[in-house]
């Protein structure tokens, strides 16, 4: 089975440019635009990664991280973070709050699938 790549991000285009990056690399993709539609979604099935946009409609990304880390069974989730903004205060933010990377867009469909694949331990999920 493909793992389950939960990509948050309400930037339409961007969000399906991730999908079909990671599709095509083997792994199943779910978007959500929001956060809570995100939580919704991580309620009926738990994803594998969550690839996270700092800049939501409804709450930043940090507070996003928050949330998780409040429930046990969500703690463990992996996090990378997918942002614009590259200053080191942002990254290292992120870092002290869990993310286990911090993707700087503009970034290649290469990045993107390497990130993943390494934050996933090198898995191997290509077809």
């Amino acid at each position: 089975m493909s793992k389950l790549i939960l990509c948050v991000e309400d930037e339409l285009l961007s969000a399906e440019a991730v999908r079909r990056v990671l599709g095509y690399a083997g792994f199943e993709v779910q978007l959500a635009g929001t956060a809570a539609a995100a939580l919704d979604s991580i309620q009926l099935r738990r994803p594998d990664l969550i690839l996270l946009d700092l800049l939501l409609p409804d709450v930043n990304g940090y507070s996003f991280i928050d949330l998780l880390r409040d429930h046990r069974d969500l703690e463990e989730i992996p996090i990378v973070i997918v942002s614009g903004c590259a200053s080191p205060e942002a990254q290292s933010l992120g870092r002290e709050l869990g993310a286990r990377a911090y993707l700087i867009k503009p970034f290649t469909a290469q990045e993107l699938i390497d990130c993943v694949k390494n934050v996933l331990g090198g898995v191997n999920v290509r077809r």
